[in-house]
């Protein structure tokens, strides 16, 4: 979707900016477009509790290093 203002009569260029900001942020298009772009696929259910075990290794030999 595009938004697009036009400069009223007598009207700054910075509150113009300001109502298109406004405009932007009302519509959402911004928000939906960071999820789009950062957007992971979903991982299943092995691989996240792989990912855990990983993580507290490595948590466990830092704090072996530490003393």
């Amino acid at each position: 979707m595009s938004s697009y203002v036009r400069r009223k009569e007598r009207e700054s260029f910075e509150a113009m900016m300001r109502r298109f900001n406004r405009m932007v942020i009302m519509s959402k298009t911004l928000t939906e477009a960071k999820d789009r772009r950062f957007r992971s696929k979903p991982v299943n259910k092995s691989r996240r509790r792989a990912s855990a075990v990983r993580k507290e290794r490595i948590k466990v030999q830092k704090q072996k290093e530490l003393y």
